[in-house]
């Protein structure tokens, strides 16, 4: 017979946590509603629970918690108004991702206050911003943060642009979950590739845990590319290393979309225009490779001029891209409109011109 203890506290409480002890920021004036209202029902839920283990009636109603969520923008704020961090033991947040290449002009703005006179911040992606933050808030204390962000974070420039930096003035890394896939129950079933990181500016005794997956190895230091490893970063240098060509730019394009087709659109096209079928190829930028989907190009670089004539269609999308070359503001950009009485494409040592 299992034996029961009842707790004679004489009018104390013996919950020890509430959510009095929990801070939020959020920029969504709806999300900080439904973030409260949650508190408030995981604390009913938990007390409910709390009665059967301690054998007493714990009054729930009225509500005597508050739910200590902000909203506001958290790279604008300071977030010591919200909780001096003397008084914090951890953060934890799935910061919002936008690409480098995707931010609006609100977002762009709040990396330029977050990285204030840092250098090449323009390849960092917006998820970067929370971990700058996070860093200089913690300074000179014992809280611990852990973000769930893209791998973007642990990948390419980032690791040097960001993590460097952060790594000199003392950050560094407790533990971290290398890149998973954090899947969707949307009918798309997008997937979004992501790490964890747990860092901090206070050197812990704890042992180091590598996660890959379930498994999990105890090591000597993580470094910012998520490896059992000494600190070393690749950075990105003006000159060649050997006698090699030159890497430009790559695949850029510059044709708002004008050559690039979904499945169905470049069906429908053909069906419009048979004679463009053997000018669509697959298509793949970092989207279109982790979903394994392709996008199909127009590539019209093989197509002589008479053969372009017998095409109305794709004189249409030739037209719409010089329109649009022509009415950038870049000066690049403006120097290569391609022009109808040339269809044959220029090509140079850092991209192809169609």
């Amino acid at each position: 017979m299992k034996r029961q203890m009842v707790m004679d506290l004489e009018g104390l409480s013996p919950i020890k946590v509430s959510i009095d002890q929990f801070y939020g920021i959020e920029i969504n004036d709806f999300a900080v509603t439904v973030a409260k209202t949650a508190l408030w029902i995981a604390e009913s839920q938990m007390m409910t629970e709390t009665e059967g283990i301690v054998m007493m009636d714990l009054d729930f109603l009225p509500l005597g918690t508050e739910a200590n969520i902000v909203e506001g923008n958290a790279l604008r704020m300071d977030w010591n108004d919200v909780i001096g961090k003397e008084k914090l033991s951890y953060i934890c947040s799935n910061p919002p991702y936008v690409g480098a290449r995707y931010m609006s002009v609100r977002q762009k703005g709040d990396m330029g206050i977050a990285f204030e006179g840092w250098k090449n911040v323009g390849d960092l992606d917006y998820v970067a911003c929370w971990y700058k933050v996070a860093a200089e808030y913690m300074e000179g204390t014992l809280v611990r943060t852990a973000f769930v962000s893209t791998n973007s974070v642990c990948q390419g420039s980032a690791v040097a642009n960001l993590w460097k930096p952060l790594m000199q003035k003392g950050v560094h890394l407790d533990f971290a979950y290398k890149t998973f896939v954090w899947g969707s129950e949307a009918s798309t079933q997008a997937h979004v590739h992501c790490v964890i990181v747990g860092f901090s500016t206070a050197e812990s005794k704890k042992p180091k845990k590598l996660y890959d997956g379930d498994r999990y190895q105890v090591v000597k230091h993580i470094d910012a590319y998520l490896a059992d490893a000494d600190d070393v970063f690749v950075e990105g240098r003006g000159t060649v290393l050997c006698d090699v060509p030159e890497i430009g730019m790559g695949n850029q394009p510059i044709d708002n979309g004008n050559y690039l087709f979904e499945k169905d659109e470049m069906e429908e096209f053909v069906k419009m225009e048979p004679l463009s079928k053997k000018y669509f190829h697959p298509w793949y930028g970092s989207r279109e490779f982790i979903n394994q989907k392709p996008r199909y190009c127009l590539w019209l670089g093989d197509c002589t001029p008479a053969e372009l004539r017998k095409m109305p269609e794709c004189m249409k999308r030739i037209q719409a891209v010089k329109d649009y070359r022509l009415a950038s503001s870049r000066a690049s950009t403006k120097k290569s409109p391609i022009h109808q009485q040339d269809f044959k494409p220029r090509t140079c040592r850092k991209k192809t011109i169609l």
